[in-house]
């Protein structure tokens, strides 16, 4: 009986973590497939809904990522300040994603 307690509180602490970092941003509980592991960088395409060049964050409303299975939909990237100084809100850009977990980081974009 204690083995079997132990086995399930391992398994909730070992869980619990990462069941709490799939918010999505603001996904509003909607789901796709986890990444694929070997993936590198993947490219998107998609209109920018927000920017915080400051914070080093773009919102982008991007079209469907076949490579990581994703729908379209709107979603919060990290990226490096200097790549979002240029930008504004409502643009079209293609860009490169570098997947981390549910969202990722953008590492390159630019303006269609």
């Amino acid at each position: 009986m204690k083995t079997l307690l132990a086995a399930a509180a391992l398994t909730v602490a070992l869980t619990g973590p990462a069941l709490a970092q799939s918010d999505m941003h603001g996904m509003h509980g909607m789901q796709h497939d986890a990444m694929p592991a070997t993936t590198k960088v993947v490219d998107g395409q998609g209109v920018i809904k927000g920017l915080d060049a400051k914070g080093g964050f773009v919102t982008l409303q991007h079209q469907p990522i076949p490579a990581l299975k994703w729908p379209a939909m709107t979603m919060k990237f990290k990226a490096a300040p200097a790549l979002l100084k240029p930008l504004k809100v409502g643009q079209a850009v293609t860009f490169k994603l570098k997947p981390i977990g549910g969202s990722g980081e953008v590492v390159a974009i630019s303006a269609k």
